[in-house]
């Protein structure tokens, strides 16, 4: 394993290669954050072959070159969402710092997403940290509070971006907020005609925050629904005529969601990046490998969108992802795909979120599209990644 400042050594140069215009591999992998709770909770992986390993490993030897990794603030109960939390210790900073530590002694990247929450975020909810919202409230007027939140939302990043600096894990990706295609850190930064200098505001806060310890380090504003250009150009058009500084376009793409397929996808990359001048990377990417949950109903994903009912299967998520990553891979300014959600796999005690009331976890609608099966066997479609990440 290497020494601290070894790690940190090849961080650096990693970091600055990327910054030179050194030629870098196409990036697949996953959003692996939930992986250290499954553990607690005794979920266990096996390869192709069934032997029990470490699923970072398993992954990392399947063509994984990156991992996402999501922070939240102060998980916990009361500090969720209608009732509901994610689990305390749970993908907060002491948590992310140790699996950014384990995956980069894989030689894996590192995407950093902040959420900028106690909580999932996405276009419906955008809860300011409940930390934050107790200062917020101590200040006399909105304009200070805004002002206080920006400075916040500065502060926390350089901070994280320092503790994974000061461990030899800086991320040579930072997204700034998850899902942001409503803006983040609602009200204030809430997306409306009149709320755009407010939201450009805070995202030009979260970069400055990013560049001030690792100026290598690529910035991601990350919406979803992949394929919607005319999102996407209103959007982005409002950003810039801000100046609203950012590196890299994130976008969500999921069949069932979007509608759209993966030809469709491969037509707006490259009509988005010859637009704004930038590189795209698609930040969230899912398909069933079964119809149903072990419950015997649909989840998250009810269908796939507008690949055929029979692709519901372990062959048909393989050849999707497949075509995915063959197609992207080719094509200009993408530099990658990362998948949701790999490891969450069907475990007792795990759901979307817990809830307030007694500690009960919800269900767990992902666990017909990761990339192991029920009983944590890995799926034929990891036997695409390594095809598509060798150079």
């Amino acid at each position: 394993m290497l020494k601290p400042f070894m790690r940190a050594a090849a961080a650096v140069f990693c970091l600055v290669a990327l910054q030179a215009g050194a030629a870098t591999p196409f990036l697949a992998g996953g959003d692996v954050s939930v992986l250290p709770l499954m553990e607690r909770h005794g979920a266990r992986y096996y390869d192709r072959q069934g032997r029990q390993d470490d699923a970072l490993k398993i992954l990392r030897a399947s063509g994984h070159n990156i991992v996402r990794l999501r922070l939240y603030e102060a998980p916990g109960p009361g500090n969720g969402n209608e009732g509901y939390h994610w689990p305390a210790g749970s993908m907060n900073l002491p948590d992310l710092l140790a699996l950014a530590k384990r995956s980069a002694a894989l030689g894996m990247q590192i995407q950093l997403t902040f959420h900028y929450s106690d909580f999932w975020t996405n276009s419906k909810t955008q809860n300011v940290p409940a930390p934050w919202r107790a200062q917020l409230d101590q200040l006399p007027d909105e304009q200070a509070r805004f002002e206080r939140l920006r400075q916040l939302v500065f502060e926390r990043t350089r901070a994280v971006l320092r503790a994974l600096q000061a461990q030899g894990t800086l991320p040579q990706f930072v997204s700034i907020g998850n899902e942001i295609e409503g803006g983040m850190l609602y009200p204030y930064g809430a997306k409306t005609e009149t709320n755009w200098p407010r939201l450009g505001a805070l995202l030009q806060a979260g970069y400055d925050g990013v560049k001030a310890v690792s100026p290598a380090s690529k910035v991601i504003l990350h919406l979803d629904d992949a394929g919607n250009l005319e999102k996407y150009r209103d959007y982005f058009d409002h950003l810039r005529a801000l100046n609203v500084q950012y590196d890299v376009i994130g976008a969500s793409y999921y069949p069932f969601w979007t509608k759209k397929t993966v030809q469709q996808v491969v037509a707006f990359s490259r009509a988005l990046t010859a637009r704004y001048d930038k590189d795209l990377f698609i930040m969230e990417a899912g398909f069933n490998w079964t119809p149903n949950l072990p419950n015997g109903y649909p989840g998250q994903l009810s269908d796939n969108g507008p690949y055929p009912a029979s692709m519901s299967s372990p062959q048909g998520q393989r050849a999707f992802m497949d075509e995915l990553l063959g197609a992207l891979r080719k094509t200009e300014r993408v530099l990658g795909v990362l998948y949701w959600d790999p490891v969450m796999i069907a475990t007792p005690g795990i759901g979307w979120a817990v809830r307030d009331a007694d500690g009960v976890a919800g269900p767990n609608v992902v666990a017909n599209t990761t990339l192991f099966d029920f009983d944590g066997r890995a799926l034929p479609v990891l036997e695409s990644w390594k095809k598509h990440t060798q150079q």
